[in-house]
């Protein structure tokens, strides 16, 4: 059941509650299942700290999203919300804060679609980072410049 475990761990990183998961999935028993995770996290090969820190700095490389959105996503991995809370507040702080996200998610708007010119352009802006959910001030703050410009 430990060979398991750790087989599964040498390939990637999992939380507790996913590799629990996943352990259970191959039909072992609980009692086996607890006494694997609790080794693997005594020996430092599953730590849900450092599996969220690197999920979530992966995530927002690929992908730059707001706070929530990157909480929901740690959560469905079976992260503790506290947890969630502290690796999101970990990661959000090294990457500038949300308004360093926003920043990366704003740019590489811009490179791919192109300053907008007009209002209907600058409003797409807005719909693409409200999906990704940053706050609202923060992306009207980020677009206020543009706003200026064709409501003036």
């Amino acid at each position: 059941m430990t060979a398991d475990a750790l087989a599964m761990l040498t390939r990637r990183d999992y939380s507790r509650a996913g590799l629990r998961a996943k352990l259970r999935a191959k039909h072992h028993l609980s009692d086996d299942i607890e006494d694997a995770i609790d080794k693997c996290t005594e020996w430092g090969y599953l730590d849900d700290q450092r599996f969220g820190r690197s999920r979530l700095e992966s995530r927002l490389k690929r992908r730059p999203t707001g706070r929530s959105d990157a909480l929901r996503d740690l959560q469905r991995q079976g992260l503790t919300e506290t947890m969630s809370k502290v690796v999101a507040d970990e990661v959000f702080e090294q990457l500038g804060g949300e308004r360093g996200v926003l920043n990366d998610a704003f740019d590489r708007w811009v490179a791919r679609q192109g300053s907008p010119e007009n209002l209907a352009g600058a409003k797409r802006c807005f719909d693409h980072l409200m999906r990704r959910s940053f706050p609202r001030y923060l992306v009207l703050e980020k677009l206020s410049i543009w706003l200026e410009d064709f409501t003036s």
